[in-house]
């Protein structure tokens, strides 16, 4: 295998009405057990899959930022890695060594200012950009992915 899809955590801080996380917008509590993926688990399971050279933190289940080690994780991959995110969480120093490190993020904003929120509840708007602006003002490769709603 070449190409791995990791999720680093099952939390997330975003309220979106079309995931399964929610119902309409309303979180449903239990739909997934609350974990962040470990360090020593993540080494154990790259020691088998030593001919990869793309490995991608996807949030399906939560975003991958909410892992408060997601930086320590890409940073065991030794290849091209990338991190899609709602972008309105992880400290300055977290988005400062990604960018360092050359991992691409894809920021998941569906909207601007007056309408990501209807789309990513519970996401702020100032919070994205203050991370967007850290992580491409430090050499950051960043991606601006959007899902087109009415």
């Amino acid at each position: 295998m070449k190409v791995l899809h990791v999720e680093a955590s099952t939390f997330c801080n975003a309220r979106c009405p079309l995931c399964p996380r929610s119902l309409y917008g309303l979180k449903v509590e239990g739909v997934y057990p609350e974990v962040h993926l470990k360090a020593d688990k993540f080494k154990t399971v790259l020691e088998n899959f030593p001919e990869r050279g793309f490995v991608y933190f996807n949030g399906n289940l939560g975003d991958p930022m909410m892992n408060p080690d997601i930086a320590v994780l890409t940073g065991l991959t030794n290849c091209k890695t990338s991190v899609t995110t709602n972008g309105s969480i992880g400290s300055r120093d977290t988005w400062l060594t990604l960018a360092k490190e050359d991992v691409e993020v894809v920021f998941s904003i569906d909207g601007l200012h007056d309408t990501n929120h209807l789309y990513r509840q519970d996401v702020q708007w100032n919070k994205i950009m203050e991370r967007v602006k850290w992580f491409i003002e430090n050499g950051g490769n960043a991606t601006w992915k959007f899902i087109i709603f009415k």
